[in-house]
């Protein structure tokens, strides 16, 4: 039976509770961020290693289960497959990049062959009396007897062949590599729940094949065949057991290093009412030369760009997607996050002047809303409400909304859409 370790992102690791291989491998992959308290988790996935999954769940997430990392990883998948290059347009060291050190593409499509065909099992011709009769070479090749009534009896009929299909090896490794599967990954589908480990275990033929020698006998399979869905499968199986031997058994990591890129791509998608054009309607900076007979330059890559805007017809709310723990000042978006926040209603305003409230809103991942705002004040407390409400219109206090990931993830996979005035 498979452990399961839980561990939650940004928070310190404890090198108690996890061996040190494993922490060897996030720290290959940039899992780990040095702070001034130890070393910190910036890894959203898992590390399956031999007899334990390491599960590493979003920040602010709960409850820790192997269902909602089975989500975490559907969702991981899918966000690597819809991927928009602007979310990645500043991101020069990869760490938005999706580690998959075996390809979840191959493994859904492996288990959808397996649903829909079963396991590969060598075919072979034989005659048996009780196949159907070939009445064209009977005809050509014997001669009748007639009867009374001039009808033709044949007494040697000549059969077509019946196809048997057999186990052999090929369906061990078949066996063995959907068990392996199971094994590792049962969480990400509720269709493996159905499957039977024992009938499977039982068509495993005793053998004692390396990897090289299973790639072998599939590659011989593999040209010797026209059947296309056994061509598909066989290009799989071999692809899986080279990605596997690749990694080694010991260590396979799938998932993705910041987690927030998957967070804006999630709240992107899953609110009602979301306008899609309003970054191409937002203004951007212009470069102009001291001389001026060179062209002026544009940059929209430094323009502004809103994570998710949504509007009404009278109404819009101004979003920025904030993978922060926010619990107080100290861990919460800091003077640049806001005064972007700020220029995105300024901006806002411009576009849409005949909007008449406008929400300025953060979303952080968690159960429990520890900020409501975030506002704006004079460093001397002042008590003139006419100079208060003028700084309030000026820099639109920022509202606070915590969602739990877990529901974030699941109503995506779901394609379950929320409207944001549920919470705001």
């Amino acid at each position: 039976m498979m452990e399961y370790r839980f561990f939650e992102d940004k928070k310190i690791i404890d090198s108690k509770k996890i061996p040190d291989y494993v922490i060897e491998k996030l720290v290959s992959v940039g899992g780990l961020d040095v702070v001034n308290q130890g070393r910190k988790i910036a890894f959203c996935g898992v590390i399956i290693s031999e007899g334990c999954t390491y599960c590493f769940a979003p920040a602010g997430s709960d409850p820790k289960k192997i269902e909602s990392i089975g989500n975490l990883i559907k969702v991981i998948h899918a966000y690597k497959n819809s991927i928009d290059s602007s979310l990645l347009a500043f991101d020069e060291d990869e760490q938005g990049k999706v580690i998959e050190e075996i390809s979840l593409t191959d493994i859904f499509e492996i288990m959808d062959l397996y649903f829909s065909v079963g396991i590969l099992r060598s075919k072979t011709h034989t005659y048996s009396e009780k196949g159907r009769t070939n009445w064209s070479k009977t005809v050509n090749r014997e001669f009748p007897v007639f009867t009374s009534d001039n009808v033709p009896i044949y007494f040697d009929l000549h059969k077509y062949p019946v196809s048997i299909y057999q186990d052999d090896l090929i369906s061990s490794i078949h066996c063995e590599i959907i068990l392996d599967i199971l094994r590792k990954f049962h969480w990400l589908d509720e269709r493996f729940n159905f499957v039977s480990t024992d009938q499977l275990s039982e068509k495993k033929l005793l053998n004692e094949l390396d990897v090289n020698q299973k790639i072998s006998l599939l590659n011989q399979r593999l040209h010797s065949t026209f059947v296309s869905l056994e061509i598909r499968t066989l290009q799989l199986l071999i692809r899986y057991l080279e990605r596997v031997h690749e990694s080694g058994s010991k260590n396979i990591v799938i998932g993705i290093r910041k987690f927030h890129y998957v967070w804006e791509f999630l709240l992107r998608n899953i609110f009602h009412d979301v306008d899609l054009k309003i970054n191409s309607l937002l203004p951007i900076p212009q470069y102009m030369f001291t001389d001026r007979s060179k062209p002026t330059q544009h940059s929209s890559q430094k323009g502004m760009r809103l994570d998710v805007f949504i509007k009404s017809k009278n109404s819009c709310w101004v979003i920025d997607s904030k993978y922060y723990t926010a619990t107080g000042a100290h861990d919460a978006p800091g003077w640049s996050d806001l005064v972007k926040q700020f220029f995105y209603v300024k901006a806002v305003k411009l576009i849409y002047p005949e909007i008449e409230l406008i929400k300025n809103i953060f979303i952080f991942p968690g159960v429990n809303n520890s900020l409501s705002n975030i506002e704006m004040v004079y460093r001397e407390e002042s008590k003139d409400e006419t100079e208060l409400a003028k700084l309030a219109e000026d820099f639109i206090p920022i509202e606070c909304l915590y969602l739990d990931p877990n529901d974030v993830m699941e109503s995506y996979l779901k394609s379950k859409k929320i409207h944001i005035t549920d919470y705001i």
